[in-house]
């Protein structure tokens, strides 16, 4: 796995030399989504101009929501009460780019550092930032939400998977533990190149597993289920069903820390595993080889969440019922 390509030179007035692969996956994947997006606009007589504006708009409200939502899951490392009480940690916090990390270096990070970092893009974030973004500008525009709202949840289905291959090409850190079985591309090893090396043990290769995934529902989306006259709005519910559940199974595969631990923590000599992102580098061999599912994940519980929404609604709403042609 390949983390960063070099340039040959240095952008001028920063320090930047090299791109990563994920933020190139990242860009193909909005540019699939745009092309096809405008494509079924225009077979369902709608306007491609407005899948433009929401492009742009679904680009800032994602970076936005994706940087949001990591700031939330890593907060227990931005916000380390100091000593001196709570405005000292605020101080720290708020005025420092480092934060709490100017004390503590190998235990904080720091808001403004994680808000501005490369990395650190959260996918239910980054969802919820550009659905906002898009849906108030329908209601501005008094558009058909749920006309415009299919289209993009198919979009984001490819989307989504395309961006999982940006995690598999960086080896970000976004993959499992140690699998006792070699099965081709869903078990690997993640080599030096990666961004978080597994130390040669072969690792569960869950962005691929999730791509895969996804990539199985945007085919029957692309290819039957649009073509079929499901009243507006299945599109979207499906896919927080599916996205749901396939979210939750792949979760007892992938490293995570548990919000709710049900089994013991992974341990090593009686000492526990940090989860691997807290590591000041790439951790030993043994850390991949020791650690297990021990509890519900934030995103198994988001993805239980959106999955209830999406049947709630489904059925609610009788969304499956396919309408007349006109």
């Amino acid at each position: 796995m390949w983390a960063e390509i070099p340039l040959g030179f240095t952008i001028p007035g920063t320090s930047i030399n090299s791109i990563s692969t994920f933020s190139i996956m990242m860009i193909l994947a909005f540019l699939v989504g745009s092309y096809l997006a405008k494509k079924e606009a225009i077979r369902k007589k709608l306007d491609p101009q407005i899948v433009e504006h929401h492009v742009f708009l679904s680009v800032i409200g994602t970076i936005i929501g994706a940087k949001i939502f990591f700031v939330l899951e890593v907060w227990d490392r931005i916000w380390i009460p100091d000593s001196n009480g709570f405005w000292e940690t605020l101080r720290y916090v708020l005025f420092y780019f480092h934060g709490m990390g100017e004390k503590y270096p190998t235990q904080a990070v720091g808001l403004w550092e994680s808000l501005f970092s490369r990395g650190g893009l959260v996918f239910y974030g980054g969802v919820l930032g550009a659905a906002a973004f898009i849906y108030f500008h329908i209601l501005y525009r008094k558009l058909p939400v749920w006309e415009y709202g299919d289209i993009y949840f198919m979009m984001l289905a490819i989307g989504y998977g395309i961006g999982r291959m940006g995690c598999m090409i960086s080896g970000d850190g976004c993959y499992g533990y140690a699998s006792n079985i070699n099965i081709p591309i869903f078990t690997m090893v993640f080599g030096p190149n990666s961004v978080m090396s597994t130390m040669g043990v072969r690792v569960w290769n869950t962005p691929m597993i999730e791509a895969t995934l996804t990539w199985i529902l945007f085919a029957w989306m692309w290819y039957i289920g649009r073509f079929k006259n499901y009243k507006p709005g299945f599109l979207s519910a499906l896919f927080l069903i599916y996205n749901g559940i396939a979210r939750f199974l792949v979760e007892f595969l992938r490293i995570n820390d548990a919000m709710i631990p049900i089994l013991p923590h992974p341990t090593v000599n009686g000492q526990i595993l940090p989860h691997h992102n807290h590591w000041p580098g790439n951790p030993p061999a043994y850390y991949f080889e020791n650690w297990h599912w021990y509890g519900l994940t934030q995103s198994q519980l988001v993805g239980l969440i959106i999955m209830l929404i999406g049947i709630i609604w489904m059925f609610k709403e009788k969304l499956y019922q396919q309408t007349q042609k006109k």
